[in-house]
């Protein structure tokens, strides 16, 4: 394979990529041709491997550097990105399609029911405080001094319980869903280094 049957398998099992990196992985290998002074009859899978086995490298190394901006950023997208980013690993490259089609199953399983629950917690924590803005207009209501405390105290405490459990079940949701991640970032890496192994030799 010369070097732009190379490039052109490369290119299409990057397009899923972000285009700043596409572009900048593109760039590399169109430079280190150029540097080695490649021409358009040597065969560069002997200098860099096959276009599936640099995709899923390339992915791999995508995927190194958003669980380091995971875990120092946190959030929902970037979580997002990491998945993303671990699933086209494991597509670009040719292994055991059964075991990967079933880890994927596996991992939106699992990451659909987590996200459920927490939604679900984080609509109850709502819930807890509309009812405590919903107590609150009965103080205008109030007969006495100690009922009107008991509706403030009674309203307050919902509102405090409820941001309060919507602030730590966010927090709790995002932290499964980031173990959740690594746990399977972990599995797909093995997956995709047995590939890569496999390639080399």
């Amino acid at each position: 394979m010369n070097k732009d049957q190379f490039m052109k398998q490369l290119a299409k099992k990057l397009k899923r990529l972000p285009k700043e990196e596409q572009d900048e992985a593109m760039n590399y290998y169109t430079e280190y041709f150029l540097d080695a002074g490649v021409d358009d009859a040597t065969d560069v899978t002997t200098l860099v491997g096959k276009p599936e086995a640099v995709a899923a490298k390339i992915m791999d190394e995508c995927l190194d550097k958003q669980l380091v901006k995971v875990n120092k950023e946190g959030g929902v997208k970037n979580n997002s990105k990491a998945l993303k980013y671990m699933i086209l690993g494991l597509i670009v490259s040719p292994v055991a399609v059964p075991l990967c089609t079933a880890l994927i199953i596996t991992i939106f399983t699992i990451f659909i029911t987590a996200l459920a629950v927490i939604i679900s917690l984080l609509v109850a924590s709502i819930g807890v405080t509309l009812v405590g803005v919903a107590i609150l207009p009965f103080v205008f209501w109030s007969t006495s001094v100690p009922q009107l405390l008991l509706v403030l105290g009674s309203s307050f405490i919902c509102i405090a319980s409820g941001v309060l459990m919507f602030t730590g079940f966010y927090k709790l949701g995002e932290l499964l869903i980031r173990g959740l991640i690594s746990l399977f970032s972990a599995i797909g890496k093995k997956i995709i280094y047995s590939y890569l192994k496999g390639a080399e030799q």
